[in-house]
């Protein structure tokens, strides 16, 4: 492994991995700068699905790269989810389709299919270089917002898996085809899917009647880790992963959950704070990050690190399709844990005396209300929730 900053070619922080070069992306800058260098750098093709993508400054911004790119010759596929970037009308793209770009929403909204979200951000240019992280396309995602902003994070993986994972968009493209989704594909997608056993894979999560490999990886890692570092945004995961990051921070008093002490879902928080109780009593430590909204999802388990689109919540763990990339190397893994460090210092640790102080049964029927609407209904509607879901003290 080697580290270094500032690489002309990439904005972040560089790492050599399995002969794989990769850029991890924090700062907002960083973050759009990926964007819009991977863009235009692109030669052959670009391969983009997003779950938000807004008719703001950052997305026209993007879409008229696209634009330029789609006009010198690239082949440019772009998808969106129908439901994340339902504020974004079609006509948004015209220039994209005028230019020889190809555009589709993958639409959820009939059947099923009204239940599951494509939640993963992914941006491929000419299969070699492949970008993943939690932020979407609007100016909320790139310190334009100013206080409201998110706290996010993205990784850029050049080498052999960039390839892998073109492979699986095409694989997307054709089962979401002008907006049709066809979930037995999808699903098969899922069941099919083959990380590789190396240092860096994909991992994807979905709609399945089986567990998905991004969740039974998880699970494994969990199970025989030592050491845990969870940021993760949404934090209401099922109850057998919350038995096994309890039973791992038990045996290291070391380990830590970074959730979120402001967002613009308060049903989010009060479902993360109904299972503080439970994994204080088992020795986790627990920080609710105050400085913007936390959108991050970044796990840090001995020396392997996941980054991507799914948070640690029922919707994304078994619902909603999800990418994840699984990164096992000991520097990697101390760098983002002086990150989780930096995000530790704006937060405030839970303590058992905050709890009192803002527990009763009144609240935690709203916080078990609030849990089952986040994981088994939907986000939006947790949004709409105004009776005092939260109350810091």
């Amino acid at each position: 492994m080697t580290v270094q900053s500032g690489r002309p070619d990439f904005p972040g922080t560089h790492f050599h991995i399995a002969g794989h070069d990769l850029h991890v992306v924090h700062l907002p800058q960083d973050r759009l700068g990926a964007v819009l260098g991977l863009i235009a750098r692109a030669e052959k093709s670009i391969q983009m699905f997003f779950y938000m993508f807004g008719d703001d400054a950052t997305g026209r911004e993007v879409r008229d790269a696209l634009v330029t790119a789609a006009n010198n010759g690239v082949h440019v596929q772009l998808i969106i989810d129908s439901f994340g970037s339902g504020n974004v009308s079609d006509r948004f793209f015209d220039a994209l389709v005028e230019a020889g770009g190809c555009y589709h929403c993958f639409s959820t909204r009939k059947g099923l299919g009204y239940i599951i979200r494509n939640h993963q951000k992914i941006l491929i240019a000419d299969s070699a270089h492949a970008l993943v992280g939690g932020f979407n396309i609007t100016d909320d995602y790139f310190g334009r917002a100013g206080d409201n902003s998110w706290e996010d994070l993205g990784i850029i993986v050049s080498g052999a898996q960039a390839q892998k994972l073109s492979d699986y968009f095409e694989d997307l493209a054709r089962a979401s085809n002008n907006g049709k989704v066809r979930y037995s594909s999808i699903r098969n997608i899922i069941h099919q899917w083959r990380p590789g056993i190396g240092q860096v894979q994909w991992l994807l999560g979905g709609p399945t009647n089986r567990i998905s490999p991004w969740a039974i990886t998880f699970k494994r890692s969990l199970e025989a880790g030592k050491r845990v570092d969870i940021v993760s945004a949404y934090f209401s995961p099922s109850q057998t992963i919350l038995r096994r990051i309890a039973k791992a921070a038990k045996h290291n008093k070391g380990s830590r959950l970074v959730v979120a002490g402001k967002t613009d879902n308060n049903a989010t928080i009060a479902a993360a704070r109904l299972l503080y109780r439970y994994l204080m009593r088992r020795k986790t430590r627990i920080f609710e990050f105050q400085s913007r909204p936390l959108h991050m999802k970044l796990m840090v388990i001995d020396d392997t690190v996941y980054i991507g689109s799914a948070n640690l919540d029922v919707r994304s763990m078994f619902i909603n399709l999800e990418i994840m990339v699984r990164i096992k190397d000991a520097g990697l893994a101390l760098h983002m844990r002086k990150l989780i460090d930096e995000l530790v210092t704006q937060s405030e640790e839970q303590t058992r005396i905050l709890l009192k102080a803002r527990d009763s049964y009144w609240s935690r029927f709203k916080a078990a209300l609030a849990y089952f609407l986040v994981n088994s209904v939907d986000y939006t509607i947790g949004r709409r929730i105004t009776f005092g879901l939260i109350r810091n003290r």
